[in-house]
This record gives C-alpha cells, structure tokens and sequence, in this order.
C-alpha cells in the first residue's frame, strides 16, 4: 500500500524547509519539479507555512532577511507538527487565535521571537486554486494563445507569467494587435479563454523583461534615462540600496551629494521614489519630465493654499 497523503505531504514539505535551510532560496519551479507537482501544489504548501520566515517574490521562496531556521530550539519536523497542529485549531475562536500566536513565539525563539523586526511587504489577496488562476497557469505553460477580455475590452494575447507589483497581481502577456508587452490586472479580467493554437517562447526572456520592468505602467519598447541629485542627507541610503534594479551611481560629489540613473520606460517608474524621497532629492534630466514634477508640486501648494481651514 503506498503512502497516506498526509504522509507524502509530511515528507514533501519537510523537505522543502530543508532545502530553504541550505540553499536560503529556491524557485517553485524547480520546487515543483523536485517533487512531481504542478506549481499550485507548491503555493498551497506555502499558504499552510504561513507563519515560516519565508516569503514568496516573483517565483522564488526566500528564508525572510535577518532569519535562521536552524535557530530554532525545535527540529524542522517538530517545528512542522506543532505548525500543522496549531493550523488545525487556530480558527476556533480570537482567544485561541491569540494564544497560539503566543505559543508559537515561545516555542520556536529565537525563530520567530528576536531582535529584529523585519516588514513584510503585503499582497492583495488571492485564490492560485481559481478557475481563472487554473485557466491562466495552464496556458502559460502550454503557451497558448488566448483571449482575454478586462474592463470590457478584449485583447488577443500570449500569456508569459503573473506577477506582483507593489502587492498587485498582474498577468504579463503580449498584446498580438500591438505587439508590446502589457500587464494585464487579474482582479479586472471579466474573462480568458485559451485556444488551441500556440505560440513560440524561444524568443521571449521573460525573466530578461521583468530585470527593466519597475511599475504596472511600463511602456514595452520604451527606454530612457532619468538623472537625478541624491542630497547628502539621504546619501547613505542609496548607496546602501538600490531603489530600482536599473539603478546606477553616475558619481559622489565633494559635497555628500549623489548623482544617480535610472533606466525606465516611463514616467511612473520612477515618479513616486522621486516624491517620495521630497525634497532630499531633485530631477537634472530629462528636463521634460523635471518640468512635469515642478508643474504638479506647484499645483499641489496652490491646491493646499486653497484649503479652508
């Protein structure tokens, strides 16, 4: 008689832990492969890990900054009993939910309970057992063609992968009207349907793509370069960071000061950083884009002006 299926989802995610524990990072791919699984097997492991230092980025699983899980005072499988235990019981009621939250800390310290307070970046909620998310997930794999309708307009399109920015689940595919690469935002697709015709994925590096996409907005086929002047009080943050996967020190004034590239393909890339980061740093180039920023922080002061207090 073979395995009992809990057993066989014991030692799977047993394992996994144990590779995270070596390696610090695997891909749900290659997790997927390992194992004998299609992919929503591996998120739905994740999904019941929740409460593991691990986090999920663009396809990879990576033990959380400032973690270790060979820390723990539990062994990897004491600590995946007393997790799966603590799963079946932690919808009782608030009280217990509370408890268990405590529980958890003291008996995993210094795991989960330590010196270091790391903040997880938060993600719309979503089912990867959907239809929808089935539908999609099997015509990326099998690359088929398919039509997609969102906010009442239908495109024909080559699904390439779902992805998150800022928290926001996207599809990447390539609009065959245009020919550019779009995103696509999952909670608006009113319906997809693949067809049996398929296209060729030879030529696509979608991993090359995502290296220079920053935003939900990018324009495909669109590059150009913003330069701007970190100030000294800020400096240090940059230097230790980069904001932007194509950012590039240009050079470290006399002053503190940073001049500093980015590579996007629109404005919106960059745009909120930029604000963000108000008034440590400031636009040199394009001079267009620089003038659209004065433009909008004037009519924003006005705007505040105008407010009856």
């Amino acid at each position: 008689m073979g395995e009992a299926k809990h057993d066989i989802y014991f030692a799977r995610v047993l394992q996994m832990l144990q590779i995270l524990s070596e390696r610090g990072s695997a891909r749900v791919v290659d997790l997927a492969e390992e194992f004998n699984v299609d992919k929503r097997t591996i998120y739905r492991d994740l999904d019941r890990l929740h409460f593991f230092p691990i986090e999920l980025k663009r396809g990879v699983i990576h033990i959380m900054e400032g973690f270790n899980l060979q820390n723990s005072k539990l062994a990897d499988d004491e600590l995946l009993i007393a997790e799966l235990a603590f799963n079946s019981i932690g919808n009782i009621d608030e009280n217990v939910s509370k408890k268990l939250h405590s529980i958890r800390s003291k008996l995993s310290n210094p795991l989960f309970f330590n010196p270091y307070d790391i903040k997880e970046e938060s993600f719309e909620s979503i089912n990867m057992d959907s239809d929808l998310l089935n539908k999609i997930e099997d015509a990326i794999h099998k690359c088929n063609l398919s039509k997609l309708t969102s906010n009442d307009i239908t495109s024909v399109i080559e699904p390439y992968k779902v992805v998150a920015f800022d928290g926001i689940w996207y599809l990447l595919a390539k609009d065959t009207l245009d020919k550019k690469v779009k995103t696509y935002l999952i909670s608006t697709i009113q319906e997809f349907r693949a067809s049996l015709k398929t296209f060729s994925s030879e030529h696509i590096d979608v991993d090359k793509i995502l290296e220079n996409v920053h935003t939900a907005w990018f324009e495909d086929g669109n590059s150009f370069k913003v330069k701007v002047k970190i100030k000294k009080e800020i400096a240090h943050i940059f230097k230790l960071k980069k904001h932007l996967s194509s950012q590039e020190l240009v050079k470290e004034n006399s002053d503190g000061s940073l001049i500093v590239n980015f590579s996007v393909s629109c404005d919106e890339d960059v745009d909120n950083l930029i604000k963000a980061w108000l008034p440590h740093i400031e636009v040199l180039q394009p001079a267009r884009f620089r003038k659209k920023l004065i433009g909008e922080l004037e009519d924003y002061i006005k705007e505040l002006k105008n407010i009856s207090l």
